[in-house]
């Protein structure tokens, strides 16, 4: 079977193969999906070429090949299984065949490393940019993303940080609430330290309590940071200032307990579009639990195992349980979603109307910045499916089942400590990677060559910077990909491009059109049956839409999520039995110590959630009653020939675990000098901390 010269499309991406052969590929490995015949065309339809009669002849449109990622593909390339023995190349070969390649931007994460390896993809240096799928843990700049293909992805939208830097995202609801004061009651009163301190202090003043506050370091994450305030004094003590702001928010005395303990959700949330929205929730989260038992008396705000509820904070406590099988799913300081959801059930909750709310939480947090992503996403030109994102959003459940916003994480923890953690995570990794879709082109990174195969002649340039690329991450305001000052210092790298184009490649060439845009989206959502996995889509829903029509007319400038509701539904959704004022839906959302149950909401209510409710009854189904029979207790080591590495990637690799080495055995030489003199000053750990903390890869 061969690829003629011909543009080959799907959903937005368009690329131009070589007259090369397709391999033979194992059956069940991909999937097929046209989207060509479903009207999804991009603005390069309209690129033509003259044949040798000096004719134009129009583009042909084929097929797409994506792979369909599942985790029982890491047991073909795990050390010691059986499979891995009789089958090893099952799923590798696929992306060795078409050279799929990734790289990795201050991210470590193992997991995501074993299933793109697991599926033959290359992992490339960081300063590459000949790779299929990037994997950040922060975002490109503008001028990174305006060089990015229509075949290549990216985990991260640019501005979504809006929404995952607590005081971003204490400002853009504060300011959707001032619009719909009635539907945004989901977030706890904050203020932002320095700029609303003084506000915070006069209505404190000439007390000496107060009502419990919460700070946390705006930009932290992984519980650091956070303290309990319950007097005005420590509110002038608290440190911060415009590079360094604290978010201080009232904290909520009446929390759920389960076993007298409190906790919070850990919600996968998967957003393939912001303009128009196309999100998803997963069908199954985390419940982590704090390790003390919950009192409010007078002494005790400064323990943090009764108050914190941050799994980084309680790992190594003494008191701490760990899940040890995938199958127990309630046991342990760690639950799943869905384990907690069947505890409350039991207990007579209506978890199904709890988990609608926490829905709506999502929906409404992401059209908050949907605007702002919107523009910048036009700014770089990126094509409609250049980027995707999968977010973690914290919610805290009170006596009343009313679900609180804590916060959104913008690259929620992988790491993979448990049973749990293995099966759910790894899970949750393989759907969005089936949802990104990122297609198979052939022929694209023909220069990437994996070390020991052959030299590596795509890296040479990686290599002369080797030492700025790995001693430590760029600034904020710098790009990952690109760093002006590192480039300087080499010589070979500051000399060429920063993107090598081929006379195959198609150059970003601005934004599509509305109705380009539109027929992509629809084509993608009629595909997502097959792909979202244990993904829920909660936006757009052909009910619950018109929830949102207000919020959506208020904030889109272009309106695209109507003409996609249209196209996708076949309905105007300004007319109709549900087009009129909604905002009584909202009402009884928000209610919820009145509107406990779904059989108490009004009948419109109930019909405009009727999709949703139905569809709530897979957040609380078993999902893991095979445990570890089926899923391993903790991500596999994979055979040395299954983790492809480009030569710069394995020198990058080396001199990151030489560093490690270095700095473990300062800090042994260390503990060993106090063991021997008591008095001996923490110099060189303190010296040690701070190498630490300027260069997060020790």
């Amino acid at each position: 079977m061969s690829i003629c010269a011909d543009y080959q499309e799907l959903d937005g991406d368009v690329c131009i193969s070589d007259d090369y052969s397709k391999p033979k590929l194992p059956k069940g490995a991909l999937e097929r999906i046209s989207l060509a015949d479903a009207g999804a065309h991009s603005e390069a339809d309209e690129i033509v070429d003259t044949g040798e009669d000096g004719k134009v002849q129009k583009p042909k449109y084929k097929s797409f090949q994506y792979m369909k990622f599942i985790p029982e593909a890491i047991k073909y390339s795990a050390i010691g299984h059986k499979f891995a023995t009789t089958k090893p190349d099952k799923y590798t070969q696929i992306g060795r065949e078409y050279n799929m390649c990734f790289k990795m931007l201050r991210s470590d994460s193992k997991l995501i490393k074993t299933v793109l390896s697991s599926y033959g993809y290359l992992q490339c240096s960081r300063r590459n940019n000949d790779v299929n799928l990037i994997w950040s843990n922060t975002h490109l700049s503008q001028s990174v993303l305006r060089t990015f293909l229509p075949w290549q992805r990216i985990n991260h939208f640019p501005r979504s940080v809006g929404i995952t830097k607590k005081d971003l995202l204490h400002q853009n609801l504060s300011l959707m609430c001032t619009k719909f004061p009635i539907g945004f009651d989901f977030f706890p009163k904050s203020y932002i330290f320095p700029d609303d301190k003084a506000i915070l202090l006069a209505k404190v003043a000439g007390s000496t309590t107060m009502k419990p506050h919460i700070s946390k370091p705006a930009a932290s994450s992984r519980g650091r940071g956070i303290s309990i305030l319950n007097k005005p004094s420590e509110l002038s003590a608290i440190i911060c200032d415009e590079r360094s702001k604290v978010l201080v928010s009232e904290y909520i005395t009446n929390p759920l307990l389960v076993d007298r303990k409190k906790f919070d959700l850990r919600i996968y949330v998967a957003v393939m579009s912001f303009h128009p929205m196309i999100a998803y929730m997963f069908n199954d989260g985390l419940a982590r639990f704090a390790v003390g038992e919950y009192t409010e008396e007078i002494g005790d705000w400064d323990d943090v195992s009764k108050h914190l509820t941050n799994y980084s904070l309680h790992k190594n406590n003494k008191d701490f349980i760990k899940n040890n099988d995938a199958a127990d799913e309630d046991v342990g300081h760690k639950w799943t979603l869905s384990g907690l959801l069947r505890n409350l059930a039991a207990s007579g909750h209506d978890t199904k109307l709890l988990m609608i709310r926490i829905e709506d939480i999502v929906v409404k947090t992401l059209l908050s910045i949907q605007s702002q992503v919107a523009a910048a996403s036009r700014a770089a030109g990126l094509a409609p499916n250049s980027c995707f994102e999968l977010f973690g959003f914290d919610i805290l459940i009170d006596t009343d089942l009313k679900p609180w916003l804590l916060e959104v994480n913008l690259s929620p923890s992988l790491a993979c400590d448990a049973p749990l953690d293995s099966v759910l995570k790894t899970k949750v990794i393989c759907d969005t990677l089936n949802l990104a879709m990122v297609p198979l082109v052939y022929g694209k990174n023909s220069r990437n060559v994996s070390a020991g195969e052959e030299e590596n002649i795509n890296d040479d340039n990686d290599l002369a910077s080797m030492v700025s690329a790995s001693s430590g991450p760029t600034s904020r305001s710098t790009s990952p990909v690109s760093n002006a000052s590192s480039a300087k210092k080499s010589r070979s790298f500051a000399t060429t491009p920063f993107r090598r184009y081929t006379a195959g490649d198609v150059r970003p060439s601005g934004c599509v059109s509305s109705s380009t845009k539109i027929k992509t989206c629809a084509s993608r959502m009629k595909c997502d049956r097959l792909r979202k996995g244990g993904f829920i889509r909660i936006f757009p829903r052909k009910n619950t839409y018109y929830m949102y029509k207000d919020i959506i007319t208020e904030t889109n400038v272009q309106n695209l999520d109507n003409l996609l509701y249209k196209e996708v539904n076949g309905v105007d959704p300004e007319v109709g039995d549900l087009a009129d004022d909604m905002t009584f839906v909202h009402s009884e959302l928000m209610s919820c110590d009145e509107y406990n149950s779904f059989d108490k909401l009004s009948p419109v209510t109930q019909q405009v959630l009727k999709e949703a409710y139905d569809e709530a009854e897979a957040y609380e189904a078993h999902k893991h009653l095979n445990g570890t029979k089926l899923y391993p207790r903790a991500l596999p080591k994979l055979r040395p020939e299954t983790r492809r590495r480009t030569l710069s990637c394995v020198a990058t690799d080396e001199q990151r675990r030489e560093q490690r080495i270095t700095a473990f055995l300062a800090q042994k030489s260390v503990l060993a000098a106090v063991a021997k003199d008591p008095d001996y000053q923490f110099t060189q750990a303190a010296e040690i901390a701070q190498e630490r903390k300027q260069n997060p890869y020790l």
